[in-house]
């Protein structure tokens, strides 16, 4: 979204904010040294642990370790999109929005204005339907599905009827164009034919968390198909990127996790009887920018998918997603007996939802690992063990994995020395590739000396401590402190640097420009020397450590051989002058 309004204009907005004055306005600030402290907006804490630079104009939690600039915290805060929080921050700094404000051109602005406007107009046309005679039997279908009035009425749920074209000729009386209800996604044109896109259906309004309505799911009565049918994307919908009933996540301050299911009747069912917190994917299997959104509310989100077969893979999915973006923690729900959230909680109600407890994607995945398995056959055993040694190797605690192997001991009566083999077997498997870069081998201890070593000269950088020239981009290993440094060296101030890098980077790069530097005599100069003269070690150890390899293969040539002691000896001899 920051690319869509120009760099010049945001660094005037920039200058003409202060981020302690903005920051101030949420959270009560002491000033230490340099920065200003206080207690994080944004997690539970008795010490202060959130910190605001001012000369960086960017803000970091060292307890949540979520960080960025003015823009960011508003985001976090108000739970905000980018634009809306541009727009809330350039009111205060009374500066004018320019005319392309995160739109593009001036007609597809008014396009979207006009697709916001139709979709406003059909809900409430929905809406009221409900209450009519065309409308009885989608009432009767959710009074059958233990909704009252009130709930239809909290969630706006609306009905059509068989009319083929109720909505469209009363939105166009009402100044809409056919092309643009097309566009809206609530007309369809066919062979010479206009006719709604919803008839006979329950109507459930898919809303934005800054309660714009985006679009529609739309829920067949009797035989129609599909069973469920939603808004094709338009200029302000799209199913990969929403989640229904954020509208009223927004509402809900200090939710520690969310509830994701499959369908808006799990959705309502659910918070009717009293559950927080429940959203629920567009008609897709879960999607990385749903999960990125989902980051933005909680640290913690629960999968509770329906539990016949199909749901029990949709989870996998979702938990394959959710790790895959990290730093938010998954669990599973997992529903007895096949039934869907809707069918649980109707059945044994709000205490019945209590009642589950949630369980670990560790656990879920060697639930699911005995799925068509007979383990009550040696051959189904050692399937077993093999499968879940597989899981275990992504298990970091030695605590867990020691608990987890007394299960699998238990289960699959193999002796826990055995399986811990296993594990190992299946560490070794892992494609080096697959290692991360600039590390790939190196010990953890070693490994955070260097990523320190980076951020520290990332953070003189930023606070111009040391000139440009006095490093580069090839110092940095890390591809995204290769990137921050990038953008630094070439002048762009930190605050603009972290607006330039997408949501998912952000945090990481706010935690290295804001570690704390020259906390002793040293001058920067040297500190920053000590920094280079680190990572160089480092580099040197690496390829001393791949030569090593190298020269151990069986079967290599003398005179390669030769060769790579050469290399040894020289590297070794540079390492220790290092």
């Amino acid at each position: 979204m920051a690319a869509r309004l120009s760099d010049a204009w945001l660094d005037e907005l920039r200058s003409r904010l202060n981020i302690v004055d903005v920051v101030s306005e949420y959270v009560p600030l002491k000033q230490k040294g340099r920065r200003y402290w206080g207690l994080c907006p944004f997690h539970n804490e008795k010490s202060a642990s959130f910190s605001v630079d001012a000369d960086a104009q960017m803000f970091y939690c060292f307890g949540c370790h979520k960080g960025g600039t003015a823009i960011h915290f508003v985001m976090e805060l108000e739970r905000m999109e980018f634009i809306d929080a541009v727009k809330l921050l350039a009111e205060r700094a009374r500066l004018e929005l320019p005319r392309d404000q995160g739109g593009g051109s001036g007609a597809s602005r008014t396009l979207k204005e006009r697709v916001y406007e139709a979709n406003q107009l059909a809900a409430r046309f929905y809406h009221d339907a409900i209450w009519q005679s065309g409308g009885a039997h989608a009432l009767a279908y959710l009074h059958k599905r233990g909704l009252d009035d009130a709930d239809v009425r909290r969630f706006g749920l609306g009905a059509t009827g068989a009319s083929w074209d109720a909505l469209t000729e009363h939105l166009i009386a009402k100044g809409f164009s056919e092309e643009e209800l097309i566009q809206a996604g609530l007309t369809v044109s066919k062979n010479g034919r206009r006719y709604d896109m919803f008839r006979e259906r329950v109507i459930f309004p898919i809303i934005s968390a800054q309660n714009r309505v985006l679009g529609f799911g739309g829920r067949a009565m009797g035989d129609g198909t599909p069973k469920y049918l939603n808004t094709a994307d338009t200029p302000v919908f799209n199913k990969r990127q929403g989640l229904y009933a954020m509208n009223m996540v927004r509402n809900e301050r200090g939710l520690k996790r969310l509830v994701l299911v499959e369908g808006y009747m799990d959705v309502v069912s659910l918070r009717a009887r009293g559950v927080e917190g429940v959203v629920a994917t567009l008609g897709t299997a879960l999607t990385s920018e749903q999960a990125r959104l989902i980051k933005r509310y909680v640290p913690e989100v629960w999968v509770a998918y329906d539990g016949d077969g199909a749901g029990r893979q949709a989870i996998l999915r979702a938990l394959d997603i959710i790790a895959e973006l990290g730093g938010i923690k998954a669990r599973v729900l997992n529903f007895p007996n096949g039934q869907d959230p809707d069918d649980f909680v109707r059945e044994r109600g709000l205490e019945g939802f209590h009642s589950l407890k949630p369980m670990d994607p560790i656990d879920y995945r060697m639930q699911r690992a005995a799925d068509g398995l007979d383990l009550s056959t040696q051959e189904g055993r050692t399937e077993y063990a093999i499968v879940c040694c597989n899981l275990l190797k992504a298990v970091d605690s030695p605590v867990e994995l020691d608990g987890y192997l007394d299960r699998l001991r238990v289960e699959t009566g193999f002796e826990k020395d055995v399986l811990m083999r296993q594990v190992g077997a299946a560490v070794r498997q892992i494609p080096q590739s697959a290692a991360p870069r600039g590390a790939p081998r190196r010990v953890v201890a070693k490994l955070n000396e260097v990523d320190k070593a980076q951020h520290e000269l990332l953070a003189l950088l930023a606070g111009r401590m040391i000139e440009p020239s006095t490093v580069s981009e090839r110092d940095f290993d890390d591809p995204l402190s290769r990137k921050l440094a990038g953008l630094l060296l070439s002048g762009i101030p930190p605050a603009a640097a972290l607006d330039a890098l997408p949501e998912e980077e952000r945090a990481a790069a706010a935690q290295a420009l804001s570690l704390e530097v020259m906390p002793d005599e040293r001058n920067a100069l040297d500190a920053a020397e000590e920094c280079l003269k680190v990572i160089r070690r480092a580099r040197m150890e690496d390829e001393l450590e791949r030569l090593t390899q190298e020269v151990a293969l069986p079967g290599i040539a003398p005179e390669r051989k030769m060769e790579l002691l050469t290399k040894i000896t020289e590297l070794t001899k540079a390492k220790g002058m290092a």
